[in-house]
């Protein structure tokens, strides 16, 4: 997984500290309006990746958590619903 072997990192090849889920995940406390906004504006404007080519993914709930729309209906603002994708926990 990506959160519980957080005490490896850096001890070996295996374990590093870059994470792919920009803007809906974290340890804590966030505000996900904003980390998304950041996050776009990080690969956009920042890294300026074209926006037409960024998929974006959502996690689509499962038996225990449900499906997190809030980021969803966030990103909609972004990008073409079509280029925002449901995944799982896994």
């Amino acid at each position: 997984g990506k959160h519980n072997d957080l005490e490896d990192v850096g001890k070996d090849v295996y374990h590093h500290t870059f994470f792919e889920m920009l803007g809906n995940w974290s340890f804590g406390d966030y505000f996900k309006r904003e980390a998304i906004t950041w996050a776009w504006a990080l690969l956009t404007k920042v890294y300026k990746l074209p926006e037409e080519r960024l998929y974006i993914t959502y996690f689509e709930g499962n038996d225990q958590v449900p499906c997190d729309t809030e980021a969803l209906e966030i990103w909609k603002e972004f990008v073409p619903e079509a280029r925002i994708l449901p995944f799982d926990a896994k």
